[in-house]
């Protein structure tokens, strides 16, 4: 299956016809080099590229044109659709997200067969002003670190983030970098930066969507909730709702400003933004959030 991630979308009944380009040789034919020098250099190589992308990023057009070319982007989440195809739900870096028609890149002499895939940076060319587009051209950048176990995840969480939190082409600025650093973060192979790399890409997020985490209320309050998606600073004598939980003053100034957020507050810092998040999310749930519940629940060796 080329599926990854989840979504709350249905999938599209129709899809303009995408012109064939001459064949290519698949991603499963290109020269690999099986050595730890190679496959350094494979990471170096598209994180180069990356980096130059981003460095080089300027506002987006006010319209998408109805062809675009070589645009670096990340598949965030893919479905089948049809016998043969697929429906990318792409991050780019100059355009937002896209919805993409892939026709034919589930059969086996596909150019696109192992190229379709999560956390690996792809340059995409695509065509069509409808909302569904058509995929013209994929063209592999290059392999990051992959991303494993817990760490995989987390990248599942994210994408499912962007998924439910932003809409089809506008084009959040800062979103793009902000999913190359949590992505590299996730892919270090440090099990304590997972957490980290978490609270400050939900806070980046929520702050690139118009909804950045702010206290109300007084400013010596010494305890807060979260309502309506703000953190509010309560009188001490102020009565709590059932199931409301309490921080302090020190946990909801971290989370509305400090970088990076400290230890201390890193667990209060995970359930304030847990909280933000869910009123925006209007009832919608993120499936692969509960999926890392249940896995930290499992005993470590």
């Amino acid at each position: 299956m080329n599926n990854f991630g989840e979504s709350d979308e249905t999938p599209l009944q129709e899809a303009k016809t995408v012109r064939r380009t001459p064949a290519r040789p698949s991603v499963s034919s290109l020269e690999r080099r099986s050595s730890v020098s190679g496959v350094i250099e494979r990471r170096r190589a598209a994180q180069s590229a990356l980096d130059e992308v981003l460095s080089g990023l300027s506002p987006a057009e006010s319209a998408m044109p109805r062809r675009v070319t070589g645009e670096v982007g990340f598949i965030l989440h893919a479905r089948d659709w049809s016998e043969t195809s697929l429906l990318l739900d792409v991050l780019t870096a100059g355009y937002g997200r896209v919805f993409i028609a892939a026709k034919g890149a589930r059969r086996p002499s596909s150019q696109y067969r192992g190229l379709l895939t999560a956390f690996s940076p792809l340059r995409f060319t695509w065509s069509g002003s409808k909302e569904v587009k058509n995929l013209i051209r994929a063209d592999w950048m290059g392999t990051m670190v992959p991303l494993t176990g817990e760490a995989l995840l987390s990248g599942f969480y994210v994408n499912e983030l962007i998924l439910k939190l932003t809409e089809r082409e506008q084009c959040h600025r800062g979103l793009f970098d902000a999913y190359v650093a949590v992505i590299h973060d996730l892919a270090s192979g440090d099990r304590d930066a997972v957490q980290p790399a978490l609270r400050r890409f939900e806070r980046r997020l929520l702050t690139i969507a118009g909804w950045a985490p702010v206290r109300t209320g007084s400013a010596d309050a010494r305890r807060h909730v979260v309502r309506a998606g703000v953190i509010e600073g309560l009188p001490d004598d102020a009565p709590v709702s059932e199931g409301e939980r309490i921080y302090t003053a020190a946990e909801a100034e971290a989370v509305v400003s400090a970088d990076p957020i400290p230890a201390y507050a890193m667990r209060a810092a995970r359930d304030i933004l847990r909280e933000l998040i869910q009123f925006h999310l209007d009832g919608r749930v993120i499936h692969s959030r509960r999926i890392l519940a249940e896995l930290n629940r499992l005993p470590r060796d």
